[in-house]
């Protein structure tokens, strides 16, 4: 299984789900992170909480760990090296993949389990950069 290095980032997120054809917030224009996904059935916006948008479907009180560094997107095995774990340890979770790398939420009461689960097969955590 590949090892990898993790990030813990500060914020707490959202996860929002709007009309398939909502208008985009004004406010995701800004520079903070987050990842908007449109289907044809529902948009929906990943953010951190205090953007979330109001009178929306949405849960608060996710935390993100981000795989470091770039990888190629033919890179096999990222996500299963960290899914299996937290499958195995019962931790639902929520992944979401850039072109440079990917990003796992996990609620907030489950944050120092899925750390553990994540450390206990060899993968470490490491300081923002």
């Amino acid at each position: 299984m590949k090892k990898l290095s993790l990030q813990l980032m500060n914020e707490s997120f959202a996860v929002n789900k709007l009309a398939q054809f909502a208008e985009l917030p004004s406010i995701f224009a800004k520079g903070e992170m987050c990842f908007i996904m449109r289907t044809d059935e529902e948009l929906t916006i990943i953010c951190p909480d205090f953007m979330a948008p109001n009178n929306v479907q949405q849960e608060t009180g996710w935390k993100c760990m981000k795989v470091v560094g770039e990888m190629g997107l033919k890179e096999v095995g990222v996500l299963a090296s960290i899914t299996g774990p937290l499958a195995e340890a019962k931790i639902p979770m929520l992944a979401v993949s850039t072109f440079n790398t990917d990003y796992i939420f996990v609620m907030e009461e489950n944050l120092v389990h899925a750390v553990q689960a994540l450390q206990k097969v060899g993968h470490e955590f490491v300081h923002g950069e």
